[in-house]
């Protein structure tokens, strides 16, 4: 991805989905997905790993196709013993229609994804290295994000999209179903004793929605590595009132907001807020680089849950309320914060890393935290999986 792309998808990160949006005929967020329009398009079987690609007519894409998934485990492996599953979600920016019909930031992660993209998903350095030689046997998951809406969407008619299905009728925006129905199908295909959920920057916002989700529905997950991204509204607008990043952009907000589910849309129910009123709990481990954003770390008056304000870093700001809700579940929480400095040498500032677990290269400085930062990811998998 292109240096000027990369920044633009972590601006509208950054900026807030905003205030609750209604849409008629949508879901209740505890529903199951629908599996019926799954169906296999093909088989590979590669390095000692078969990976199954299936699509799901039930979801289409933003402009073209459906949502895709891909299901690896290695051959030979048994098909009826049960395994822990390891559920990649991709990153990508959020984005939607302006009223022209022109898909904004940029027109990327739009359509149906191939079986060889979310092949690459799976055999990445970093901790997929590790999820795919760890002695638990893991099997791993790739779910497509071909709607760019946080993996929140559910059934929501797309506002001004003029791409229509082929019998004429509205796209739907289903980040969130779509991926509920990976899930549901693995589960149902192939014994599942553990499922964890590990989110990319988008991804890693969207990772919070998804696993909300699939606890309601009574399938929580084992655990969740969220790795750069969180949604943080008030942080969001406070950046923009204050100019940090320079002169502010575009407040997206309301326009994302209409792409995503109204429960996941209320700004009273960011990640932070179900985790402080004990709503979501799913374990999480909350993963972020100190100098991720499009202009590293200025200093700014940042918001607290309390109404306060506390004078640090724009990247510290977003990840703060959540860091914090977790700190206070105390030191037998299942949940834990990973606040780290890597640094790739892309920006001229430090910490600079966007996404640091696709890499096994690089290491962590921030004396708070172990070098070795894959290794207290995989070290905190381990544990969740001897979880009662």
């Amino acid at each position: 991805m292109g240096e000027p792309r990369r920044i633009r998808h972590r601006v509208a990160l950054l900026a807030a989905v905003a205030a609750l949006a209604g849409a008629a005929c949508v879901p209740a967020l505890e529903d199951p997905a629908d599996t019926t329009g799954i169906s296999l398009v093909s088989t590979t079987r590669v390095d000692g790993w078969r990976y199954d690609h299936y699509r799901n007519t039930r979801y289409p894409c933003s402009v073209s196709g459906h949502q895709t998934f891909t299901i690896a485990r290695k051959t030979g492996s048994s098909s009826s013993t049960a395994a822990p599953l390891w559920v990649y979600l991709q990153g990508g920016g959020v984005g939607y229609f302006d009223t022209g019909g022109t898909f904004q930031p940029d027109a990327s992660h739009t359509t149906e994804q191939s079986a060889e993209e979310q092949r690459a998903d799976l055999t990445r350095a970093g901790l997929f290295t590790r999820v795919r030689n760890d002695a638990a046997g893991f099997r791993m998951l790739a779910v497509s994000y071909c709607n760019r809406d946080l993996y929140s969407g559910a059934l929501q008619t797309d506002p001004n999209n003029p791409h229509r299905l082929p019998d004429g009728s509205a796209r739907t925006t289903n980040g969130l179903l779509a991926t509920k129905a990976a899930v549901q199908y693995a589960r149902d295909h192939l014994p599942t004793a553990e499922l964890f959920l590990h989110g990319t920057s988008a991804g890693s916002a969207g990772s919070f929605n998804v696993a909300w989700a699939l606890q309601r529905q009574g399938i929580a997950p084992t655990g969740v590595v969220a790795d750069a991204s969180v949604v943080n509204r008030e942080a969001g607008a406070a950046a923009r009132e204050q100019e940090v990043c320079g002169p502010s952009g575009p407040d997206r907000d309301g326009s994302v907001a209409a792409r995503v589910h109204p429960e996941l849309a209320d700004i009273d129910n960011e990640v932070d807020k179900l985790v402080s009123r004990g709503q979501l709990t799913v374990p999480l481990l909350h993963v972020w680089s100190t100098g991720d954003s499009p202009c590293g770390a200025p200093v700014m008056d940042c918001p607290l849950r309390d109404g306060s304000t506390v004078r640090i870093g724009l990247p510290d700001c977003h990840h703060r309320p959540l860091q914090l809700a977790i700190a206070a579940r105390g030191p037998a929480s299942r949940s834990a914060n990973l606040r780290l400095c890597v640094d790739d040498g892309r920006e001229p500032w430090p910490c600079d890393r966007h996404v640091v677990t696709t890499t096994s290269s690089l290491r962590n400085t921030n004396p708070s935290s172990p070098a070795d930062y894959l290794g207290t990811i995989m070290q905190w998998v381990r544990t969740r999986l001897t979880d009662a």
